[in-house]
């Protein structure tokens, strides 16, 4: 089975989705012949990065809300990651743009690595507080994911992977993603947001049976 996962590495949300999933794929008998593919997905590819543009105050001014009910939001969305193992540390995050950590994580899919990168970037950025538009500290969550390369620079300047990125924004409107975290199962069922583990081993048993039908 083929599953897809289109992702931000900026999204508290895609963050909880990936772990849910986890969690039902390894109450899925058939665990063993899933294979996965993370899909890049720019919340916003415009945003440049500020020292001193913080999350909350990011959001407040995009979405028109005030300052307090997205603090209490994400409170909500912090106490949640506990259950799931997740540190967040929403008053560490700083708003940047992902091009380049969707980039890496792009190189790291011939390296059978994808799925190790997602999570360190997703660790780094919401629970350390670091800048994953760095370079420098893309190189290092490269290094300790056990990637292999010989120029890091050569990965973040190349124009085939921004490419890649690109053209998975491009299979987000043909299969109907317009948020994230979204999940394709054999490019037959489709799942919008963090269901829940539940959901998700539905689906996975769900996909495995029409397969053998």
């Amino acid at each position: 089975m083929k599953v897809e996962i289109w992702s931000d590495v900026m999204c508290p949300y895609c963050y909880l989705g990936k772990k849910q999933f986890e969690i039902a794929l390894n109450q899925f008998e058939g665990k063993d012949d899933v294979s996965i593919t993370w899909r890049s997905f720019e919340l916003n590819p415009d945003i440049v990065f500020d020292e001193n543009n913080d999350l909350y105050s990011y959001l407040s001014k995009m979405k028109g809300m005030n300052r307090t009910d997205i603090e209490n939001n994400f409170n909500r969305l912090a106490e949640q990651g506990k259950t799931l193992d997740i540190d967040f540390q929403f008053a560490k995050a700083k708003v940047m743009n992902s091009r380049n950590a969707h980039k890496l994580i792009q190189f790291a899919k011939n390296q059978h690595l994808q799925n190790e990168i997602e999570e360190a970037l997703f660790y780094a950025y919401f629970t350390e507080g670091k800048n994953v538009q760095d370079e420098n500290i893309l190189e290092e969550i490269a290094l300790n994911t056990g990637l292999k390369f010989d120029n890091f620079s050569d990965i973040i300047g190349s124009e085939e992977l921004n490419n890649l990125v690109i053209q998975d924004q491009y299979m987000a409107q043909q299969v109907g993603a317009r948020g994230v975290p979204f999940f394709v199962f054999d490019q037959t069922y489709a799942v919008s947001g963090a269901q829940g583990e539940e959901s998700f081993l539905h689906v996975l048993n769900t996909v495995a049976e029409k397969t053998k039908q």
